[in-house]
């Protein structure tokens, strides 16, 4: 069904029929008919609240190409594997695949592909890959981890910076910017850097109620790592330990080893064989109480949700990558454990990396780096006072990315302090015994077909379908043979996947061929088919597949307008807006650099008369007083008595 059509498409049908889903998560239904009615979206959803749906679903209903461009090359193959299981055409274009399939991939998209294409950034300044790119008909481009398009965010990548180019050269189509953790300013920058046009922007919230945040100050390494045996002792799970230099990676990696040798120890980081380094993070994924030592390269679309612990090991340089790292913990919705190990020599690290801001783009104004550095020293000083001081953990990351939320009850170390923290209540559930059948009967069908098969054949065998491949394989004589008709072939597709993704199964390519993969139980999923051990809670939701997070408040925001000013006022933020232009392009700066559209309508609100009143207001410090506060009071002092104001330069 094509959406430019007058009929307007049944979007809980299509959730079912495509995906075997029942229902929505909270916003995504809100943000899909924006996408489909073809307007800008910008979309803040915490990991695991279903982003990717966002775009997919659209992707469906209008049966044209749709770009995704994502900086996360294993979560791009997760993804295109679990569509192409669904039947939804998907293709990839990356670095891992050989030449032959890099040209098989460009010869469908000239033949008129109509799907997902996932490309990494780089992928885009490809002469030979940008050239036919401008000629295809992009329906949709989808930014995923739109964070790294700002300088101001914690992950910034250099390659982001130009899409608004790209989107230009392709004629520029509706876009859907998507992220986890972006603060206000960030997201100021994303709409501008990617040219949104008055765009939807929906944030659904920061809280993470199951993690349970803690710091310990330890003042020297020994401490340190005595400290990180003492915790990985107690917590049995599978889990993350987070270092900031490859170096420490691989010292931390070998004292694990040493240290706990019935646990599987897995490094990750940028400087080791890419071979390597993949084998370690599919084993670890595949492994359970297995611990992955890495730097923060690893776990961006990392899929595993039984995560039980993140411990960082050294001082992470923003609240941003702090509360993404740390959010790779608990996705299933149990309690899961955040952990930082905090020494203030880790802050040294971290300022070697903020001097070195700059490197990876030599033509960057001298200005605009020393803006990004000082940026970056702020943030630095907010993490060492999160990590230091005695207010409620929960409530500092909520307070830090504007999310109006009141924590109450919370474990984290600061709220419990003298007490005993009850974290084993809040986010864990119980699977029925009715979902426990169930997952045995998925499992009996897998073990039955003996690794052989991918998730479409086991799906059609359970679901009782008739075809070719039934009579060639003699599939309708087996004892799982329409086991699950009442289901539908989508909807134990979508189980399969919860299993893959809770570990009890794994899919592998038995031929090294890409996206033809069978599947096989793991050793968990064969102790849960057994009845030697209950399946994870995390499975609880099987059938109705319900978010397992509480449920946040969705707010929707508008992109900054005058709506709330009366008219003197909004004449007054024009005039503020026009002074603001004026500084940038003086100093070779974006307006936003200057000041935010927040901070100018409060300016414009307040309306200051001298530098003293000025400097009170929220967003206005001694530095920006004495670059642009003459400049700024001289436009409210204009815009008092402006009848009518410019427009023509608003920005």
């Amino acid at each position: 069904m094509d959406c430019d059509s007058n009929t307007t498409p049944d979007l809980n049908a299509t959730l079912q029929a495509s995906f075997g889903l029942e229902e929505f998560r909270p916003a995504q239904r809100e943000v899909i008919e924006d996408v489909l009615a073809g307007r800008d979206v910008l979309c803040v959803m915490p990991t695991g609240a279903g982003k990717s749906l966002c775009y997919q679903l659209p992707a469906v209903v209008q049966k044209q190409l749709t770009l995704v461009i994502s900086p996360l090359i294993s979560l791009m193959e997760d993804q295109v594997q679990q569509l192409r299981d669904e039947g939804i055409p998907a293709l990839l274009l990356n670095s891992t695949l050989t030449m032959s399939q890099q040209r098989q991939v460009l010869e469908e998209l000239a033949a008129g592909f109509n799907g997902l294409l996932y490309v990494a950034p780089e992928r885009m300044f490809h002469s030979g890959f940008h050239s036919l790119l401008t000629k295809l008909p992009v329906k949709l481009l989808v930014v995923d981890e739109a964070h790294c398009i700002s300088q101001w965010g914690h992950d910034f990548r250099p390659e982001y910076a130009r899409l608004a180019e790209i989107r230009r050269d392709i004629g520029s189509p509706p876009a859907i910017a998507l992220t986890a953790t972006a603060t206000e300013d960030v997201r100021e920058d994303i709409v501008y850097q990617l040219e949104l046009s008055d765009p939807r922007i929906y944030v659904t919230g920061f809280d993470r109620p199951n993690l349970r945040y803690a710091c310990r100050t330890v003042s020297r390494v020994k401490q340190k790592d005595a400290d990180l045996l003492e915790l990985l002792k107690k917590d049995q799970g599978s889990g993350i330990v987070y270092c900031a230099t490859r170096k420490n990676v691989d010292t931390v990696a070998t004292l694990l080893s040493a240290n706990l040798v019935d646990r599987p120890i897995f490094a990750y980081h940028a400087g080791m064989d890419p071979a390597t380094r993949t084998a370690n993070q599919t084993q670890f994924m595949q492994t359970p109480r297995s611990i992955a030592v890495a730097t923060n390269a690893f776990g961006m679309g990392i899929n595993k949700p039984d995560l039980r612990f993140v411990i960082h090991y050294n001082l992470p340089g923003t609240l941003e990558a702090y509360y993404q790292e740390a959010g790779r913990a608990g996705r299933d919705g149990r309690p899961a454990i955040c952990t930082m190990l905090f020494s203030y020599q880790d802050r040294y690290t971290q300022e070697y990396f903020i001097d070195n801001i700059g490197q990876d783009n030599p033509g960057a104004s001298p200005q605009l780096v020393a803006h990004r550095q000082e940026r970056a020293k702020e943030k630095l000083d907010l993490m060492i006072g999160y990590a230091s001081n005695h207010r409620c953990r929960r409530q500092q990351i909520l307070d830090y990315f504007g999310d109006q939320t009141q924590v109450q009850g919370c474990q984290c170390d600061v709220c419990t302090r003298g007490k005993t923290p009850v974290i084993e209540e809040a986010g864990s559930a119980i699977v029925d015994d009715e979902i426990v059948v169930l997952i045995k009967q998925l499992l009996s069908a897998i073990a039955r077909l003996n690794g052989q098969f991918g998730v479409k054949v086991i799906a059609e065998v359970l679901s009782g379908v008739n075809n070719e491949k039934t009579e060639r394989w003699n599939f309708a004589n087996l004892s799982v043979f329409g086991l699950l008709r009442s289901h539908g072939v989508k909807r134990i597709i979508a189980m399969l996947h919860r299993l893959i993704e809770a570990g009890l199964v794994r899919q592998r390519d038995p031929d090294g061929t890409k996206f033809r993969p069978v599947l096989e139980l793991t050793e968990i999923g064969v102790g849960v088919m057994k009845s030697q051990q209950l399946p994870p809670s995390s499975l609880a939701d099987l059938v109705s597949r319900k978010m397992p997070l509480p449920q946040p408040v969705v707010r929707r925001f508008a992109p900054a307008t005058e709506e709330t000013l009366n008219a003197s006022e909004s004449a007054r933020f024009e005039q503020l807006r026009a002074i603001r232009l004026k500084l940038a392009r003086e100093s070779q700066l974006p307006p936003y650099c200057i000041f935010h559209d927040s901070v100018l309508r409060l300016i414009a609100q307040q309306a200051p008369t001298d530098l003293q009143s000025l400097g009170m207001l929220k967003g206005v410090g001694p530095n920006k007083i004495r670059l642009y506060g003459a400049q700024i009071l001289a436009a409210i002092s204009n815009g008092n008595g402006a009848a009518a104001v410019d427009t023509s330069t608003r920005f």
